[in-house]
């Protein structure tokens, strides 16, 4: 399945009220590829569903980028993986104590829901209801980052509460199975923290989320990713956004300080070759959209396309075709590139803001 990674709605939620800035730009079709049968795109909504903000939203295309249906999640819609026949999609809600966040399990192949209702958990952390924030899956395990600074884990047949750990730390998000099958967790916050951003660790547990321990990194860390036993990235948002940046390391090695890859990458995919960076200038006038291509080989870093002008906060990468997909912070489309750059090849329409990742399957 692909490998996801979006500027989640930490980052945006203080983003509502700034203007769309290319709500009407003009839209192509590419090529269809009958490699892969159907597209899931998550939309994060916006933040505090309450008029005239909306509710997050799951659409599901053909390989023609035709919409087949939609379906509402509630406040907000934070991330999407595939994991054997199942989808499984983390809704935040709006904040610790709103009782509101939750997992749908849908069918892959049919996009129908397999839980009648939102599944909702008990977080011992805050006396409420989880706030998930991400999705990670191995040994039929679905594993799930709490915004309070914890973690737990269900099974994939009734959705039960298997596993669960509070960690030393507060607003958990990124999370991914490395590939010595630990259990790895970004944490933006520091214990007691107050607000995001502060944090500067990755928690490290084993499959049983039974142990802790954490790796220091540079501050506010967001999202990461395992490529191989000894090359692992992860980003760092710094403080609000206005710092990112894209880090490997090594987890063979923990004690070795992180290597800096490029700045400027508030959200990032791995591709075949390539990892491909996005991040929105705030500063500038139209908060033009900085993207580039970091060759996995050397850590070369380039520039993907010059197309600047569509603040885009995610990507995801198409594992049939290598394709790279933006999705748009404020509005609601998803462009879609080819891997070598260029101009977009293609653009839909979702309906709901935050686009925030894809899932295609066979």
């Amino acid at each position: 399945s692909a490998i996801m990674f979006a500027m989640g709605s930490c980052t945006n939620d203080v983003l509502d009220n700034v203007q769309q800035v290319d709500s009407s730009l003009p839209q192509t079709r590419a090529t269809a590829s009958n490699d892969w049968t159907y597209a899931y795109v998550l939309s994060e909504g916006t933040w505090h569903v309450a008029p005239p903000s909306s509710p997050g939203s799951i659409v599901r295309y053909d390989n023609n980028w035709t919409k087949k249906s939609t379906l509402e999640i509630g406040d907000t819609g934070n991330d999407l993986i595939q994991y054997g026949s199942k989808l499984y999609c983390a809704v935040s809600g709006h904040d610790l104590t709103a009782d509101n966040g939750g997992i749908w399990v849908l069918n892959a192949k049919t996009g129908q829901l397999l839980t009648p209702q939102m599944k909702q958990y008990d977080d011992e952390k805050t006396g409420h209801k989880a706030m998930p924030r991400h999705l990670a899956a191995a040994n039929g395990k679905v594993y799930i980052s709490l915004y309070s600074g914890a973690v737990m884990s269900i099974d994939t047949i009734n959705y039960a509460l298997l596993d669960y750990k509070e960690l030393n730390a507060t607003y958990s998000e990124g999370i991914c199975i490395g590939k010595d099958n630990k259990v790895y967790i970004c944490n933006s916050g520091n214990a007691d923290d107050t607000y995001a951003g502060g944090g500067t660790t990755i928690s490290v547990l084993p499959p049983t989320l039974d142990d802790e321990i954490q790796i220091t990194v540079p501050k506010n860390p967001k999202m990461i990713a395992a490529y191989s036993d000894n090359k692992m990235y992860f980003n760092v948002l710094g403080d609000g956004g206005a710092n990112t940046a894209l880090y490997k390391f090594n987890p063979t090695k923990p004690k070795v300080a992180p290597t800096l890859i490029t700045e400027r990458a508030g959200g990032f995919a791995i591709g075949s070759k390539y990892i491909y960076t996005t991040d929105i200038d705030w500063s500038s006038p139209y908060y033009e959209c900085i993207m580039l291509k970091v060759k996995l080989s050397n850590d070369e870093v380039s520039i993907f396309t010059n197309d600047s002008g569509y603040t885009f906060g995610s990507i995801t990468i198409n594992p049939f075709n290598g394709d790279v997909c933006f999705g748009q912070s404020m509005g609601d489309a998803l462009y879609i590139y080819d891997s070598a750059g260029g101009d977009y090849k293609d653009m839909v329409n979702t309906g709901t803001a935050n686009v925030n990742a894809v899932v295609f399957v066979k």
